[in-house]
């Protein structure tokens, strides 16, 4: 069974699922419109693992350690409208696993409506065990248990925290941050949404490891900025650059993690209609709406770069109300 943190050896091993390198378009509408900085897409959404956005580079990592463990399930957690979860369970069809998520909603019962990543990680097969927000706080041994109680039946369980952010998260992200580096010259702000932490820790650790000119960024999409720093140094202390530089903004988190206002879903109709691309409300659509913030309120000059790192995730878009 694996366990949070148990994974420095396999850090350099992959299971190939994502296209990459994603590409990185220049938002011309969009920063004209905006009026501040050069923005940049770094499309994640085009990793082309059933649309899985970011969330398959770390699950490269995961499986290829996974399948050398020689485990049959995977064992995580999130929201209904996790992407990580949906990701997880595409990805466990995919290579011949099974899936087990503990889900967390607000009452600890499913969904009254099943759409969005919930249906298709039920497509996918995924075995579903919904908790309540008291019981996720207890996740990782609820998870630790299930494996137990799966290699009683002769299977063997890999458990995996919430986002896979963990040591392999955060070098798939580490790889990453040298990927964007042939992309772009001069310097820029990676500005993405932060949440389980290992985005960020990545992209930072792969920004101090090979001393690029980037500086990292994460829009907090329900976490405190103490909370998630800290989430973010853990995982630092993991790698080579325990030290390495980032910034948290928890200043447009709004009602909280999966909870969105008029005003925010009003900032992704207006960005869809100056790029074609579509956001997810619960990250990618907060990170935008923070970022428009920050530049209206002069955080960037027009000589500044900005790359704002789509974590994909669309399909959250068919969970929610807009205000059209």
């Amino acid at each position: 069974m694996h366990r949070f943190g148990n994974t420095e050896s396999m850090t350099d091993v992959r299971y190939p699922l994502a296209q990459l390198p994603t590409p990185l378009d220049f938002a011309e509408r969009l920063s004209h419109a905006w009026g501040g900085p050069r923005i940049f897409i770094k499309r994640d959404d085009l990793t082309g693992f059933g649309l899985s956005g970011n969330k398959v580079r770390k699950l490269e990592y995961h499986v290829a350690a996974a399948k050398a463990a020689d485990a049959t399930t995977f064992v995580t957690c999130g929201a209904v409208q996790s992407n990580h979860c949906r990701a997880t369970a595409m990805a466990a069809a995919c290579v011949g696993m099974n899936s087990l998520l503990f889900i967390r909603s607000a009452d600890g019962n499913a969904p009254e409506h099943i759409q969005g990543n919930h249906l298709l990680q039920r497509l996918a097969g995924a075995q579903i065990r919904f908790i309540t927000p008291a019981e996720w706080q207890n996740r990782q041994a609820l998870m630790e248990q299930a494996a137990r109680d799966l290699e009683e039946e002769g299977e063997k369980g890999w458990v995996m925290p919430a986002g896979a952010s963990d040591a392999l998260g955060v070098a798939a992200f580490d790889n990453a941050a040298i990927e964007l580096s042939r992309q772009i010259q001069g310097p820029a702000t990676i500005w993405h949404a932060s949440s389980s932490a290992g985005t960020t820790s990545g992209l930072a650790a792969g920004v101090a490891r090979n001393g690029l000119d980037f500086r990292v960024v994460g829009s907090s999409v329900g976490e405190s900025q103490v909370e998630l720093s800290e989430a973010v140094r853990a995982l630092l202390a993991t790698t080579s650059t325990p030290d390495a530089p980032f910034e948290i903004v928890d200043d447009h988190v709004g009602l909280g993690y999966g909870k969105t206002t008029d005003e925010e879903l009003q900032v992704q109709i207006e960005a869809t209609r100056l790029t074609g691309l579509i956001w997810d409300p619960t990250y990618t659509g907060k990170a935008l709406f923070g970022l428009k913030q920050q530049i209206a309120r002069g955080r960037f000059t027009p000589d500044d770069q900005v790359v704002f790192w789509h974590t994909g995730g669309g399909f959250a878009v068919f969970a929610h109300d807009f205000p059209l």
